[in-house]
């Protein structure tokens, strides 16, 4: 199962003149993304501003098929990126310009190259709140790759799919990486696996499984990370993170909830020696590509990682989101 922005896509017909609806061009073109927006409120920020409305996301992403050999995928817009650790206040947003973007080749049935600032295939969410079931993403996200230049080989037979990669992707001393995986379904479960490595830096398992229990979409995302070297000496050289998802459905409302465990020790992998996070998400779809949601998230951690208004350590936080979003 590939990561992939959960937008429905609007083709666009070639005509001699461009219509609402219609994009004049050589070929068919592609139109998703999405816009988000809403109020963040959020406990132990560090200062006295405790809230703020943002622009979470608006992208729009085109992209052609490679039908005909070659195709291309491409995003511009924003994205805040609110992680259920800042809570949407204080946050440092993704630049407001190109954000994602690939050549894709076709040289045989079943393989395709992809090569630019690639989309990673590790974790269960993905930057754009949109795509996600929650206003703000996992803490686990925090430990896992995004978008980086780079070259990956897919390959698709008998129901499977496999993949790996080279790229420039920077972290701590590492400025390239590699990853392999592969994705399928097996007893009524979706599972992807993927193993991502910085080179000199560390190594990180990421293992994605999905499935519907009694109509209610279930998942779960686990991460393991194992650095080269500790941080410090006598320190841990090792990390784990599992985020666990259900999304009920009462009387028309979705019920999205997540649930995280995480523990790093002394290896600084996630910045808390062990936590655990709880968001839940009521949304109400008006259409579906329209929604309102009311979020309410905890973290509890047992070292103190946050900060009150007056500086002094903490150990949780708590925040309350309201947000709009529509995709295309």
């Amino acid at each position: 199962m590939r990561n992939k922005i959960l937008a429905a896509s609007i083709a666009a017909l070639v005509a001699p003149a461009a219509f609402g609806g219609t994009i004049t061009t050589a070929t068919d073109i592609n139109m998703s993304g999405g816009m988000t927006a809403g109020y963040f409120y959020s406990t132990n920020t560090g200062s006295s501003n405790e809230d703020e409305y943002q622009v979470s996301d608006f992208i729009v992403e085109l992209s052609a098929d490679a039908a005909n050999g070659v195709g291309f995928v491409g995003a511009f817009g924003t994205m805040a990126a609110i992680t259920v650790l800042d809570g949407g206040v204080g946050n440092s947003p993704y630049a407001n310009d190109f954000q994602y973007g690939w050549l894709t080749v076709a040289p045989a049935e079943g393989v395709t190259i992809e090569a630019g600032k690639l989309a990673t295939n590790v974790g269960y969410e993905v930057a754009p709140s949109y795509g996600n079931p929650h206003a703000t993403i996992a803490a686990l996200w925090g430990g896992q790759p995004v978008y980086y230049p780079g070259v990956r080989l897919n390959y698709e037979a008998s129901g499977m799919g496999f993949y790996v990669e080279a790229n420039n992707d920077t972290l701590d001393t590492a400025d390239t990486a590699w990853a392999a995986g592969v994705a399928g379904e097996a007893a009524m479960l979706d599972y992807s696996l993927s193993f991502y490595s910085y080179n000199g830096y560390k190594q990180l398992v990421d293992v994605i499984v999905s499935t519907e229990v009694a109509g209610m979409p279930v998942a779960a995302n686990f991460d393991y990370h194992k650095l080269e070297n500790a941080p410090t000496a006598g320190a841990d050289d090792t990390a784990y993170g599992v985020a666990l998802y259900v999304t009920p459905t009462i009387s028309g409302i979705e019920v999205p909830v997540r649930v995280e465990f995480l523990n790093d020790g002394t290896s600084g992998v996630y910045g808390v020696d062990s936590a655990t996070t709880f968001t839940i998400t009521p949304t109400y779809r008006y259409t579906e590509n329209s929604f309102v949601r009311a979020e309410l998230s905890y973290v509890s951690s047992d070292n103190a990682i946050f900060k009150d208004e007056n500086g002094v350590a903490e150990d949780t936080k708590t925040s309350f989101a309201v947000q709009a979003g529509f995709t295309f």
